[in-house]
């Protein structure tokens, strides 16, 4: 799915570059779906050996994504420690009101025993390759108030400059990234691909043709018959195709709970979502995650 946006690709290099080198902290700027949009700083060969390997890559693309979610809910930096059992902090990308994307940092080991969200169970399969393990026992500890100090200050960054001078953001998807349009997004009316990138970011809101269509300025009428024309779908059925297609990802590549997933999808009743996902693909949400558990595809 393509994501919205469009960042000045050189500003948020250089933003990220910085931060990594005065904190030493890994760091990468992500869309809303945990895909990285800009280069990887200071990375540990833990986590380059990690995402090297499609599997692993996968729990580590959710797990960003989870801790992106997380700090959008307030808007603040989320601590968290990631699948592999690592320290990360998110922070979120709003602009013009529009949540698009999350800055993480991290790759750490705190050597203060705190309490922290755990974003994702910790994946213990990858214990088991001792290259990995390797790696992992020569990742720094860092004490945890300088984790704190760095997404205050991280924040402060994000807010006081990216906010100020980005008014947009380019985010390239593949069309294989994509396989439910029947076209990439450039092929679209700019009026639709706007109203596309609306969708993308308002995931969690109540969306409505009526809300979106006053967005990209057309008439409801008019925008229900183009936005069908150009997608050979109806604006209801795709939101919600979207929204089951997110929903399987997470409860592959998540823990979080049935509801926590349904609220950020943005349904207000978790029986409702369970509803429409069962008609979907024909088992409820969490026969689909037991099957995942047994099939050991997710742990």
């Amino acid at each position: 799915m393509t994501s919205v946006s469009s960042l000045d690709s050189d500003l948020i290099n250089k933003i990220a570059l910085d931060f990594a080198h005065a904190t030493g902290l890994a760091v990468v700027v992500v869309n809303i779906h945990g895909e990285e949009i800009s280069e990887r700083f200071n990375f540990t060969l833990f986590c380059q050996k990690m995402r090297q390997d499609p599997e692993h890559y996968l729990r580590c693309k959710m797990s960003d994504r989870c801790g992106g979610l997380e700090a959008s809910k307030d808007n603040k930096p989320c601590i968290y420690r990631c699948h592999a059992g690592l320290t990360d902090f998110s922070i979120p990308m709003v602009i013009a009101g529009h949540l698009v994307g999350f800055v993480l940092c991290g790759q750490v080991r705190v050597s203060n025993d705190v309490s922290m969200d755990n974003i994702q169970k910790v994946d213990q399969e990858w214990q088991t390759d001792h290259e990995l393990m390797k790696e992992y026992e020569n990742i720094p500890l860092v004490d945890y108030s300088k984790i704190i100090a760095s997404a205050d200050l991280l924040k402060l960054i994000v807010d006081n400059c990216i906010k100020k001078h980005l008014n947009f953001i380019v985010i390239n998807d593949t069309a294989s990234s994509e396989p439910e349009r029947s076209k990439p997004v450039a092929a679209y009316d700019a009026k639709i691909k706007k109203a596309l990138r609306y969708i993308d970011t308002h995931f969690s809101e109540d969306l409505r043709l009526e809300d979106v269509a006053a967005h990209i300025y057309l008439s409801p009428y008019y925008f229900s018959k183009l936005f069908k024309k150009q997608l050979g779908i109806g604006f209801n059925a795709y939101v919600t195709q979207q929204r089951m297609n997110n929903a399987k990802q997470m409860l592959q590549y998540s823990d979080w709970s049935i509801a926590s997933i349904a609220k950020n999808l943005g349904f207000s009743q978790t029986s409702y979502f369970c509803k429409v996902f069962r008609q979907t693909f024909q088992v409820t949400p969490q026969m689909y995650r037991d099957t995942l558990v047994s099939d050991g595809l997710a742990s």
